[in-house]
């Protein structure tokens, strides 16, 4: 009945939010043909990330913790930022150090792999400085081996969690690209790759903004405006961005995350 009441309450609550969303783009002003292709990628890379936290607490991919990941995610958008994770901490099963890791562990997981691709694609723009943000890949990895013997983050789950992050982001890449490109064309596309994985990240980290709405479009602006796109290009293109990412959200949130029976991850 919990699961059931917490379903509903994340489907309001993203539902609203796409309603919202909606009111700011004028799809008139758009190439449409790119955004079936990116919406269907988001929803991709949703999905992977609700897998990715699926390996972090059982070993394994089930529907029952993907379900887990995508309601608690709608609680991203109240006010505070910080009850998507929290309530997650209430769900898992574990000591209370087993909770806090797992869920540190994913955000910090997901973080790492947005901010390598990220600056590999910004690297192969022409700033090979950004190709330092790789090494953060590592630090996952090498974090779990101090707690694989009192929690569950060990590198048997931490390292294919890993990799299920970075294929997730490259698909959110593209969807970028593909955003960008139904406003503006296809223009400098792997540095609008890149900006928009570090300008995730940056929304990841600011955890005063509810979804990171606001951050992570101001920061996607700030990190090309040395480009040949102009700020209200991009601006479009990132609002464009976060108004697939709520409605793919939606269709997962009907489609895959429901409710099943069965105990509580654990």
């Amino acid at each position: 009945m919990l699961r059931v009441a917490g379903y509903v309450g994340s489907l309001a609550i993203v539902a609203a939010v796409a309603v919202q969303a909606g009111d700011d783009l004028d799809p008139s002003s758009l190439e449409l043909w790119p955004l079936p292709l990116a919406l269907v990628l988001i929803a991709v890379w949703w999905l992977l990330l609700a897998s990715g936290w699926g390996l972090l607490v059982a070993g394994s991919v089930r529907r029952g913790d993907v379900g887990t990941w995508c309601r608690t995610q709608a609680l991203r958008y109240l006010p505070g930022g910080l009850w998507a994770p929290a309530s997650r901490v209430v769900v898992v099963q574990g000591r209370m150090l087993d909770k806090f890791a797992t869920v540190a562990a994913e955000n910090v997981i997901a973080l790492c792999a947005a901010l390598a691709l990220g600056g590999i694609a910004l690297a192969a723009s022409g700033d090979p400085a950004w190709a330092a943000l790789v090494l953060v890949l590592a630090v996952p990895v090498a974090a779990s081996r101090f707690l694989a013997s009192r929690t569950r983050v060990a590198p048997e789950r931490v390292v294919p969690a890993t990799a299920v992050y970075v294929a997730a982001f490259a698909a959110y890449a593209v969807a970028a690209v593909l955003a960008q490109g139904s406003v503006s064309g296809f223009e400098d596309s792997l540095a609008v790759a890149g900006a928009a994985l570090v300008a995730w990240g940056a929304g990841l980290v600011v955890v005063i903004a509810p979804g990171g709405v606001g951050v992570r479009e101001a920061a996607y602006v700030g990190l090309l405006a040395g480009s040949s796109l102009s700020d209200g290009d991009l601006a479009a293109a990132a609002v464009t961005l976060r108004v697939l990412t709520v409605f793919a959200e939606v269709a997962v949130l009907l489609f895959a995350a429901r409710p099943v029976p069965g105990p509580a991850p654990g």
